[in-house]
Order: C-alpha cells, then sequence, then structure tokens
C-alpha cells in the first residue's frame, strides 16, 4: 500500500499546481478497464498446472487479468505540459499451483501513472493516438493452505493507446510494456501464518514482475 499512497501523492501533488491545458485535442475521460498482464518469464516451474501467463505460454483463462478505474487528463504547469491517466486495478482472484503443485489464488494491486503524452493525431477532434511514459506499482498475492505472500514491483513503462470519443462515450485500448526494477523476491506478509518458508522464484532477478499489459477502456468523457 505504500507504493500506491506515494504514486496518488505525487500525481495530486501535480494536479494541485496545474490547470487544465485548453489547446489540447486531448480526449479526458473517466474509465472502466479490464485487462491481462503477461510476465516475460515464470515465477515458478514452468511444468505447473496452472501458472501465470507468459509470452511463450499464454492461456486465455490463466492470470494475471485485472479490473479497476481510472481517468486520462491534460493539463499544464507553467510552460510545461502532462498528458497521461491514472489508473487503480486489482488482479483478479485466479487458481495459479505452488512450486509443490499445490493449490493456491493469486490476488494483488496495480497503480499506474503516465505523464509524458505525445498525441501523434493531435490534429483529430475525436480520435487520439497518444504515445507515453510512466510507471507501475503494485504487487502480487498469493493466498494458500498454510501460506500467505507477496510479491512487489516498480516498473517504469512506455504505453500506446488508442482511444475514440463517440457524444459522451469514449472507447480505448492500450498496450504497456514495463520493466520490473526489483528483485523478484516473494516475502510473508505480516499477518500470514507464522511458520512458512518464503516462495522461491524460478529466478531471483531484478525484472521478474516485468512484462506486456494489455486493456480496454469504456469511459465517460468530462
Amino acid at each position: 500500500m505504500k507504493i500506491g499512497i506515494t504514486t496518488l501523492i505525487l500525481f495530486c501533488s501535480i494536479v494541485s499546481f496545474a490547470q487544465r491545458d485548453s489547446n489540447t485535442t486531448h480526449i479526458p475521460s473517466f474509465d472502466l478497464i479490464y485487462g491481462y498482464r503477461t510476465l516475460n518469464r515464470s515465477q515458478f516451474s514452468s511444468n505447473l498446472e496452472k501458472k501465470y501467463n507468459t509470452f511463450s505460454d499464454f492461456k486465455i483463462s490463466a492470470p494475471l487479468q485485472y479490473v479497476g478505474v481510472g481517468f486520462s487528463y491534460a493539463a499544464a504547469v507553467g510552460i510545461v505540459s502532462f498528458k497521461g491517466n491514472l489508473q487503480f486495478c486489482v488482479y483478479l482472484p485466479q487458481r495459479i499451483n505452488l512450486p509443490d503443485n499445490s493449490p493456491a489464488k493469486s490476488t494483488g494491486f496495480n497503480v499506474g501513472l503516465t505523464f509524458l503524452g505525445i498525441d501523434l493525431l493531435k490534429n483529430t477532434k475525436n480520435v487520439d493516438l497518444v504515445a507515453n511514459f510512466g510507471f507501475d506499482a503494485g504487487q502480487l498475492l498469493i493466498r494458500g493452505d498454510g501460506i500467505k505472500q507477496r510479491n512487489r514491483y516498480f516498473a517504469p513503462k512506455v504505453s500506446l493507446q488508442p482511444k475514440v470519443k463517440i457524444g459522451r462515450i469514449a472507447l480505448s485500448i492500450c498496450a504497456e510494456y514495463g520493466y520490473d526494477l526489483t528483485k523478484d523476491k516473494w516475502r510473508k506478509t505480516w499477518f500470514g501464518p507464522g511458520h512458512q518458508e518464503n516462495l522461491t522464484p524460478y529466478s531471483n532477478k531484478i525484472g521478474g514482475l516485468s512484462g506486456l499489459s494489455w486493456f480496454v477502456t469504456l469511459g465517460y468523457v468530462y
């Protein structure tokens, strides 16, 4: 939660000093979000029956799927313009197998912020194609019989988001790639079972939760 709170404070600091950029054709909207996150590499052994999606092994019903809310904005601080979006999403509870093949459930959350957007179709009133930079921060949480552990991440990201305005409705799809700057570590939670060993990831290196996210949004233009 500390990561999420820090993100919100940073964003609110920008907004509190910002004014809406009246010269932009950016489509501002409040959005409902549904998407997938696909990891670069496996978290655990690749021969598990139920596991996180990776580029080399993707199943439409496997984790990580998420839902959330967000909004996009365009603002200016002096001569500096900010264009992007803020999102808060939760990973849907889904079955996953632990390294010993015992069943568990994976959940978690993600806070995403972009702020250096460039509209590649800036002269088109009802269509955006925004290339952006920002970061994701959050954690995965695994709960099972006698186990409750988390894996946190912080991932700078680049994104590309086409968006269409139809009256007060905004529709978009977005693809984002984020590189996790933290080491791939599972740790016991404060209120989890006391006698449990930390899960061992497939690779204990930086970038364990790096990957591609893609999502669709249904928004209301404000």
